[in-house]
């Protein structure tokens, strides 16, 4: 919670407390809470504040018309005013008034100054008659300054060495501590960095503990150390082409800043390069293979770093390895460009050809075929197929049709319905023209239904009928007389 809401709570319990039955004051009168108030310079703060007037005076009711603020007793009753209700020109960034014209008479001050210390009084005006709060508050600007206490004055601070820091304020409030502005635990007005180490480097500021924020100067602790982690890397790599360029690089951890030294061993002994983190230079077969490694040092210490081995390899062999690289990799990969735009070919046609749907067989022509049956001497029948005239042959137009499975299946049973029909009825003409042919009288005089044998040789044919379109009756007449006579 900031230091300027606390305040404005306040505020709102002292003028709580005032308006109590029993406590309302009947004469004038201004409050100020606290009397004594101690800022930070940066900070915001509030002066709580309250007052009150009579309801009536001279049985005139009062009602407050003008409210105004000074800063420093010669002001308090004439002015000028920091701020003042009815007057624009007074309106500042710096003074708000945050009352009103009932009770409530607080006023804050933004970004406070050294010269924002003194006193401040409030002073309002009614239709009949005014009133100034001379018992003023008084404020006071205190800057925050913080000392750092080493074992050794002038000397820079080592790991291990034990540091204070000391936050000094004229006011009472309890002290927070900041590290890179973030907050610590500790809550006092030293702070003690024991057996301190690397890690504790940074920057250390305080405020006061309602605030929550760093509101004094920054003191920078940097912790010395000798070096560490030291290490070494190559780029591009540490097999390499003859005629390459090659980048050796030296790292280390350390304060202060590190001297670098590069080496190369050469057999017993160990050859002195160069001073700098970086190593670069164009290898050779014969003078840059070998091993490399740096050592970093500082005021603190020094250290060695891991030994690099450098393999240069022959130009002629080294394009023969990436030919043969090369070489491998297209014979994996031409492969597969080929075999899987072929499966992917094949499977496709193969989906096309299960899918495709089945031609129906056109016929251009239809020759017609007429069934005769001839009655053997052993009454057995005989039968035998003879073309029909074309004259006869009735002209048949044919069409194909693709249908769905469950198309074909609705007219398939379609055709069965149909075809029952027209059995049923075929049936029925085929009888009646056999009873014609029958019923006539024969050549020798007998009808042709006393006859047995006629009439049961045109009765089995007048039933095949029944699954062929019926006969017409110049026809029964044919097979009748070629059944009599065969009798």
């Amino acid at each position: 919670m900031s230091v300027g809401l606390t305040q404005l709570i306040c505020m709102e319990i002292a003028l709580a407390l005032l308006i109590l039955p029993g406590v309302l004051c009947t004469d004038w009168l201004v409050a100020y809470q606290p009397k004594e108030i101690c800022a930070v310079r940066g900070s915001s703060v509030v002066i709580s504040c309250t007052f009150h007037y009579p309801e009536k005076l001279d049985n005139k009711n009062l009602t407050v018309e003008k409210v105004m603020w000074s800063q420093g007793r010669k002001q308090f009753f004439d002015g000028p005013f920091i701020t003042e209700s009815n007057n624009r020109t007074h309106s500042s960034t710096k003074f708000e008034y945050v009352g009103n014209k009932v009770h409530n008479c607080s006023l804050q001050i933004h970004q406070v100054e050294q010269r924002d210390s003194g006193e401040y009084a409030f002073r309002f005006e009614t239709n009949n008659g005014n009133w100034t709060g001379k018992n003023a508050t008084n404020v006071n600007v205190s800057e925050l300054f913080i000392s750092m206490t080493t074992p050794k004055v002038g000397e820079p601070i080592k790991e291990g060495d034990c540091v204070n820091l000391t936050c000094m304020y004229n006011c009472s409030s309890a002290l927070m501590w900041f590290t890179n502005r973030k907050p610590l635990q500790e809550e006092s007005s030293t702070l003690y960095l024991r057996d301190i180490s690397f890690q504790d480097s940074g920057n250390y500021s305080c405020s006061p503990k309602h605030y929550n924020r760093p509101l004094s100067g920054v003191i920078r602790v940097n912790v010395e150390y000798g070096p560490r982690n030291t290490s070494v890397s190559v780029w591009p790599s540490s097999e390499v082409l003859e005629g390459s360029d090659v980048t050796l690089t030296c790292s280390s951890n350390a304060n202060p800043t590190l001297n670098y030294t590069w080496f190369k061993i050469d057999g017993d002994s160990c050859l002195e390069m160069v001073y700098q983190a970086e190593l670069q230079f164009n290898v050779t077969l014969t003078g840059n293979s070998g091993k490399y490694f740096c050592v970093v040092s500082n005021k603190h210490g020094r250290q060695n770093s891991t030994i690099l081995s450098l393999k240069v390899k022959d130009h002629a062999k080294g394009m023969v390895a990436v030919t043969l690289t090369i070489l491998i990799a297209v014979l994996a990969v031409v492969p597969m460009i080929i075999i899987v735009p072929m499966v992917a070919w094949h499977l496709v046609a193969h989906r096309k050809k299960t899918t495709a749907p089945k031609p129906h067989t056109e016929e251009n022509t239809q020759t017609t075929e007429a069934h005769v049956t001839s009655l053997t001497s052993d009454c057995s029948l005989t039968e035998e197929w003879r073309e029909e005239e074309p004259s006869q042959q009735e002209d048949v137009s044919y069409t194909t049709v693709h249908t769905n499975t469950k198309q074909r299946a609705n007219i398939e049973q379609q055709n069965e319905e149909t075809m029952a029909i027209y059995s049923s009825i075929w049936e029925q003409q085929a009888k009646e023209d056999l009873y014609s042919v029958v019923s006539r009288p024969t050549p020798r005089g007998k009808q042709a239904q006393d006859d047995p044998v006629i009439y049961s040789t045109v009765f089995r044919m007048a039933s095949s009928w029944t699954t062929k379109p019926p006969f017409k009756t110049s026809r029964l007449d044919a097979i009748f007389s070629t059944a009599r006579l065969s009798s």
